[in-house]
């Protein structure tokens, strides 16, 4: 009997995906690492490589299908090993596969377009039918929010995908949401990812250590965050456009994805679906269900900058390093209410909504994971992490807060440089005049 392809499991609640288009025509070969279809789950597009070389014999599932988890899509003849029954286990190898095998290329995304030009094997697109068009997820919720048919849309992307930025009506900056200008030498690239109510700025400081020691550092607003225009009303929309985003300012290559708290959400999912070189958290929401849940709705709603100021203050373990003028600009921001139903989407009747323990062991056994810890957190207890995978290293910090980048830069660097491939870190100090900018939280 022929091996069948089967709807492998691509996000941690899936339970069935819609067939956006097949890449791979029937009777055409494919290579290991080619795309062979795309699928849309509740949160995302994703493309589902071949992870072995052979045929595509039939489709079994036409575009706009609704498929459950588990059944068949295609009938193969594969060439070597059936990788095919691995792939088909709903928790096994192939919530992984997306990135594992598309790594083989050059380093494209999981869930978003392929990075490399050219056409997928023996699949010219109009062998291909496709009722749907190509699109990045980004590009398609702004369509839906202006009501515009995708159909009618020429796409700038890779093999005729359409951008963000091809959508009418879209921000200018919808297709690239702000970043750090990226800086530094060849290494591999650091993703840094902010907190709740935070933005890119929190990130300066530390920007400036890694950029001074050779580091190229890639820093974006999160949905729902300082400039970025795309809203975020639940933990999935903090991963909106951020592979996108991500493309455009590394080349395609594998970062090192550091997060503070909040950001670890976006960050496990960047993680799950496209080559990441290594992880490190800090402070990292989602380990228990205790969490300082005053703290996050008072910034998600603030009555008074004086209100932002005491819940800024249970951050740190000292004095807050923000600015009468700072607080002031950010209580402008908060006001406008953009991060009050995130913030009930991140929090339950009783504590956290979130949890990241499962997810977070699974990446612990394919990349090197690491968690920042302050023993003075009044934000989330850091006791929480003592049980998590014994693969995860973890670094305590005795008498620091909430925000470690903060309060011990200097220690967080070192840990930051050795993971990215520097243990010695000469010449890392601060570039003078170089502090802290803080305007951000959780």
């Amino acid at each position: 009997m022929s091996p069948v392809l089967k709807m492998p499991r691509l996000g941690e609640t899936m339970e069935e995906g819609r067939i956006v288009a097949w890449l791979v025509a029937e009777g055409a070969t494919f290579a290991r690492g080619d795309v062979l279809l795309e699928v849309e789950t509740d949160k995302t597009v994703v493309e589902v490589p071949a992870l072995g070389v052979g045929t595509l014999v039939e489709h079994l599932v036409a575009p706009g299908d609704a498929v459950g988890l588990g059944a068949d899509l295609a009938r193969l003849a594969i060439d070597g090993p059936d990788w095919t029954v691995d792939a088909a286990a709903p928790d096994g190898p192939a919530q992984a596969a997306p990135a594992s095998a598309a790594a083989s290329e050059a380093q494209p995304s999981a869930n978003a377009p392929s990075r490399s030009e050219g056409q997928v094997t023996g699949a010219p697109p109009e062998a291909t039918p496709h009722p749907r068009r190509r699109a990045t997820p980004l590009a398609r919720r702004l369509a839906r929010q202006r009501g515009i048919d995708l159909a009618g849309l020429r796409g700038t992307g890779r093999r005729g995908r359409i951008e963000a930025s091809d959508v009418p009506g879209a921000p200018q900056d919808a297709g690239a949401r702000p970043m750090v200008p990226p800086s530094g030498g060849q290494a591999a690239p650091l993703l840094l990812l902010h907190g709740f109510a935070a933005d890119r700025t929190v990130w300066a400081g530390l920007s400036a250590r890694l950029s001074h020691a050779g580091r190229q550092v890639v820093a974006p607003d999160l949905p729902g965050h300082g400039a970025n225009p795309c809203e975020a009303q639940t933990a999935g929309d903090l991963f909106s456009g951020l592979e996108e985003a991500l493309d455009q300012n590394t080349e395609g290559a594998a970062p090192h994805v550091v997060a503070h708290s909040m950001g670890a959400l976006p960050a496990i999912a960047l993680a799950e679906r496209a080559p990441v070189a290594s992880l490190t958290l800090i402070a990292p929401l989602g380990l228990s269900h205790a969490v300082d849940a005053t703290f996050i709705r008072g910034l998600a709603d603030p009555g008074s900058a004086g209100e932002v100021e005491h819940l800024l203050g249970r951050m740190v373990a000292g004095r807050l390093p923000l600015s009468p003028q700072g607080i002031d600009d950010l209580f402008a921001e908060l006001s406008r209410g953009r991060l009050v139903a995130l913030a009930e989407a991140l929090l339950g009747r009783r504590g956290q909504a979130v949890s990241l323990r499962a997810p977070l062991a699974r990446l612990a056994d394919r990349l090197p994971v690491r968690l920042i810890l302050g023993h003075r957190d009044a934000i989330v207890p850091w006791e929480a992490a003592l049980d998590v995978s014994p693969r995860i290293a973890i670094h305590h910090m005795p008498g620091v807060g909430h925000v470690p980048h903060w309060e011990a830069p200097d220690e967080v660097l070192a840990i930051l440089l050795a993971a990215s491939g520097d243990g010695e870190h000469r010449g890392a100090q601060a570039p003078q005049g170089a502090r802290q900018s803080p305007a951000g939280h959780v």
